[in-house]
């Protein structure tokens, strides 16, 4: 979240400076108190013994002064005094207050956490001024100042505990200078200072304060320092058994290893969990190696094959079983002599046992550790598994996947190992570690295939991936020799019930809910499901939705080649295509009613699955379950704003309903399905649309849903009547019927070029549309009507209607939408001349791809406010990089639709340079859009957008009138014909009282005589004007 007062350094306020030594003092003030303040107390804070002569009207001015500044919503009266209404974590001194308290809090129980919270606060307070004087702001940095100091120790304190002893040391010796008698201090410093100076300086500074203490006060150390004086003399004769080293660096694990350390340090019993191939082993023992305690056992019980063998293996590594040597099998009480050796062994000094692949011992592991951790005082026992022990004491640490980067690393570090030379392109790597889940053991199986095949040809053949990554590093255990092994061990521990589980459910193209897997399994999937998490072969992830289980791709391909192998292949995905057909007819049902927002929901959680199973059943094709699926999902996606979707399915759809009849329960759902796809069809794959249409038609409109009824009514007027279809059922007395119709014609409306008729069509449409549909059509009827009035500078209703829409768009998850409609508020708030809203707005237009959406982006508002701001240099180069983005969109199979959207950025992008740029800085962006426009006008085209095109008309003028490209008879003559045309003008710098201006200053007279030349012609009446123009232009 973005800070919004900054007080401990360069007063501002977003980014305006706070000008003015009392303004800062009053806002401090009010961020010292957190509530309301009495306008006394202000007065004493702010003046103190220099009390103005009329104190409350100096008090009054200077709080206008602050307004002027953060706004009057911001600085507000309330019960005779002043409150300062802004989040405490957008002001920078409130927030690194709170990050110093939660990064003390955190350090107990969790310091690699503590250290990040520390680190955070740290880089808050960067550039922190020191306090000077008396005075609300000179408190407040006090504050900071001691906050800051705190954070310091936090994170050197932290940075102890996770190991990373020379980032500590030095400050942890200044801090204990400034607090010698603090004993839990000392501790962490004579850790670090044993690390990095040696046990023997470590002793030294203990016996020091131990004498000293006893001089001072008679008293002898505490418990803590007590018990790391025992570690320091146990250092001195360090036990390190079975602990390795790393033959190739461990990439990618530098979070994970101060992760478990931090834990370690707080917990007794740490579990490293995940799938094999993750990289458990090689983590524990990086641990180990680095482990702070004098005692260090790594035990790996991978060769163990029985329970009653575990206490045998672990007493030979500590060196207990002499007195049974020999012995195959040891009786009860022998086993319990061992098991209390082994703790009596452990209790000699602090220790820490690892114990290394214990998932196939695990209730046995779990019973001994449950006995060692009660009958030790210092051990810390670290185990890996693909299950957890499951016991109290246990803290378990799922090992993630590496990440994209990490991933790279390590297979261009491995493939070069495997062949210096090796041409490594990013694509091709990236495409590589892309389908093997993060694992490293398959990244790195992968990666010596180099020696034989490019990384482009490893990428083909991972289809598949158990046949070609195999034949490892041959020091390795033959389970980590191929990925088969790998995932075969975790077979070979399943029962059947899970066996099958596993099977069923990798035919889910996605992740699943546990109500998923009952319906596709049936009987007990609970206990199922259980054990495939407790063996790693499922994830549990908590989504907004609710938990869902996810299986790694590798895991996914083992199910489905065990599922071929078992005969169940056919009998699986029927089943799965079973649960998605239910579950997109159940919640298809809910998504036009008051229960629309859940039903989205419940959509977006199954999106991927739903709409992978959708292009199966297409493929086959399997016409019921396209109907379904298709209806659904097309629905779901246009209130989502993600229209090319559908799109990208009409031929699909179209063949596959092909001479196909619906049983009487899926008329409806065909009905829908045709509709939609004709829709799209019609704009963009003409080709299929007489097939659709006529497909429609047979079916007829006779539905009993009014809304189906409707839409099927509407789109079959479309078709019969392109020119005016819409416009005869603008009448209808079917109310369904002239909603859509009139929803649709306003669009029309706007995109030839007549604005006013397109709002007064969307009015008569939103009087007729009320929420028995759910919410999301009145939100898009406020957001069309919020643009139409951007068009003419209404600032108040585009703030009324974005008011009504925007809260429905961001609940449904129509982030697209929804970036474009506060765009356009920014845009009209700038045009207007208010900055500080405007700002407001873009700062929070955050979301990931607005940049490059289609329309008004974010980053073309970005841009704007960079020219008002006057960093000309900025806004331009952002305007650039937006008309490229925009440039390179298309839309799958319907390029020369969206031929004008890519001008759109270009446009915008060359009416900026024309009043900004310097010489013929942008002169390529302009003969780009010159090149292009002669086509945008040819007498073929079936299709064009006024409103956009005008757009086009407006950027070539204004610049050929102001860089002197074009004669002005011209230049001004494209500026009317945008103008007629109801260019989009909502940016600034295509606001036509910016352009007229221009054009009053360089032709005056000019522009009003070629506008009376027009008289009333406007958009299709001047198309051969038009074209006579852009014929000499071009």
């Amino acid at each position: 979240m973005p800070i919004d007062l900054r007080l401990l350094g360069d007063a501002r306020w977003q980014d305006r400076p706070l000008v003015g030594a009392r303004v800062q003092a009053l806002l401090a003030a009010l961020v010292l108190a957190g509530r309301t303040v009495s306008a006394e107390r202000l007065i004493a804070e702010v003046w103190g013994v220099d009390e103005p002569a009329n104190p409350v009207k100096a008090l009054q001015v200077l709080v206008s002064r602050a307004r002027s500044i953060v706004g009057a919503q911001t600085l507000t009266t309330e019960d005779g005094g002043y409150r300062l209404r802004v989040p405490p974590d957008r002001i920078d001194a409130d927030r690194l207050h709170a990050l110093a308290g939660r990064a003390e809090a955190l350090l107990a129980v969790d310091p690699a956490a503590a250290a990040a919270v520390a680190q955070e606060a740290l880089a808050l307070g960067a550039g922190a001024l020191p306090p000077e004087g008396e005075g609300p702001l000179a408190e407040l940095r006090r504050r900071a100042a001691d906050d800051l100091a705190a954070a310091r120790v936090v994170l050197a304190r932290a940075r102890s505990r996770t190991g990373d002893h020379a980032a500590a040391l030095a400050e942890l010796d200044e801090a204990v200078r400034a607090r010698p008698d603090d004993e839990g201090l000392l501790a962490d410093l004579l850790r670090s200072e044993a690390a990095v100076r040696g046990v023997g300086a470590a002793l030294d500074r203990f016996a020091r304060y131990r004498s000293g203490l006893r001089d001072r006060v008679g008293a002898d150390v505490g418990p803590e320092l007590r018990r790391v004086h025992h570690e320091l003399l146990a250092l001195d004769r360090p036990v390190r058994s079975g602990v390795r080293f790393d033959p190739t660096p461990l990439l990618g694990r530098d979070d994970d290893l101060r992760r478990v350390r931090s834990l370690l340090a707080t917990s007794r019993v740490v579990s490293i969990t995940g799938p094999g191939g993750i990289g458990k082993t090689r983590l524990a023992h990086a641990v180990a190696r680095e482990a702070p305690q004098p005692v260090v056992h790594f035990v790996e019980l991978v060769g163990v094959t029985a329970a009653e063998d575990l206490l045998g293996e672990i007493g030979s590594a500590l060196g207990v079983r002499d007195s049974v040597a020999g012995r195959r099998r040891l009786s009860p009480r022998q086993l319990a002599d061992v098991r209390a050796r082994i703790a009596r062994q452990l209790d000699l000094a602090p220790a820490l046992l690892v114990l290394d692949n214990c998932e196939h011992l695990v209730e046995a592991v779990a019973d001994l550790v449950a006995y060692l951790i009660a009958t030790t005082r210092d051990l810390r026992v670290l185990t890996t598994s693909r299950a957890p022990l499951a016991i109290a004491a246990e803290r378990v640490y799922p090992l993630p996947q590496l990440g994209m980067a990490d991933a790279v690393a390590l297979f261009r570090d491995r493939a070069t190992a495997a062949r210096p030379g090796v041409r490594l392109d990013e694509d091709d790597v990236r495409a590589v570690v892309g389908r093997l889940d993060g694992l490293p053991l398959a990244i790195e199986l992968a990666a010596a295939k180099v020696r034989v095949m490019s990384p482009a040809e490893i990428a083909r053949r991972l289809d598949d991936r158990f046949a070609l990554l195999r034949g490892g590093d041959r020091s390795a255990h033959a389970r980590h020799q191929t990925l088969l092994a790998v995932i075969d061990w975790s077979w070979n521990l399943l029962g059947e019930r899970e066996r099958r589980a596993l099977r069923r459910l990798a035919a889910f193209p996605d992740g699943f809910t546990l109500e998923a897997a009952e319906q596709v399994l049936g009987g007990d999937a609970l206990g199922a499901v259980e054990e495939l998490v407790a063996q790693s072969l499922l994830t549990v992830v908590e989504t907004a939705d609710g938990v869902r289980y996810r299986m790694l791709e590798t895991v996914r391909e083992f199910g489905r080649m065990r599922l071929d192998a078992a005969g169940e292949t056919a009998e699986a995905r029927a089943a799965v295509r079973a649960w998605a057909v239910a579950y997109a007819d159940r919640h298809g049902a809910r998504l036009h009613s008051p229960e629309q927002a859940d039903a989205v929901d419940r959509l977006r959680a199954e999106e991927t699955n739903l709409s992978d199973i959708l292009r199966e059943a297409l493929d086959e094709p399997d016409p019921e379950a396209v109907v379904v699926l298709f209806s659904t999902l097309a629905g779901y996606w246009a209130i989502r704003g993600d229209y090319l979707r559908g799109h990208t399915l009409t031929a699909a759809v179209s063949a596959a309903l092909d001479g196909w009849t619906p049983p009487p329960r899926l008329l409806d759902r065909t009905r829908v399905t045709l509709a939609v796809a004709l829709f799209h069809a019609v704009f963009f794959s003409p080709d299929h649309a007489r097939a659709l249409a006529s497909m429609l038609s047979g079916l007829g409109a006779d539905s009993e849903n009014p809304n189906v009824r409707a839409m099927t009514t509407v789109v079959l007027a479309l078709m019969s009547d392109p020119d005016s279809g819409f416009a005869a059922l603008a009448g209808d007395p079917d109310p369904f019927v002239r909603q859509i119709a009139l929803h649709l014609m306003s669009h029309g409306l706007e995109n030839s070029g007549d604005p006013a008729g397109a709002i007064e069509t969307a009015q008569a449409a939103l009087e007729l549309t009320g929420e028995e549909d759910g919410p999301w059509q009145r939100a898009m009827l406020h957001t069309l009507l919020a643009q139409l009035h951007a068009q003419f500078g209404d600032r108040a209703a585009v703030s009324r209607h974005a008011a009504a829409a925007l809260p429905v768009l961001e609940r449904l998850g129509a982030v697209d939408d929804a970036v474009q409609l506060r765009a356009t508020v920014a845009m009209a708030a700038l045009a207007e001349g208010n900055r500080d809203e405007a700002a407001r707005i873009i700062a929070e237009l955050t979301e990931p791809g607005a940049e490059d959406g289609f329309g008004l982006s974010a980053g073309i508002c970005r841009a704007q406010l960079a020219l008002a701001d006057g960093d000309i240099a900025e806004g331009l180069r952002r305007h650039r990089e937006i008309a490229e983005a925009l440039r390179s969109r298309h839309a799958p199979g319907a390029p020369d639709a969206f031929a004008p959207w890519a001008m759109y950025g270009e446009a915008v992008a060359v009416a900026a340079f024309a009043q900004y740029g310097e010489g013929d800085d942008g002169a390529d962006l302009f003969e780009s859009l010159r090149a292009k426009v002669a086509d945008l006008f040819a007498v073929d085209r079936t299709f064009l957008d006024f409103p956009v095109t005008g757009m086009v008309l407006a950027a070539l003028g204004i610049w050929g009138l102001l860089k002197g490209a074009l004669p002005a008879e011209d230049a001004v003559r494209l500026l009317v014909l945008a103008d007629r045309f109801a260019y989009n003008r909502i940016t600034p710098v295509l606001h036509w009282p910016v352009l007229t201006a221009h054009a009053e200053r360089v032709a005056p007279g000019l522009l009003a005589r070629i506008e009376a030349e027009y008289g009333d012609r406007r958009g299709p009446g001047l198309l051969a004007e038009v074209r006579a123009v852009v014929a000499r232009v071009a």
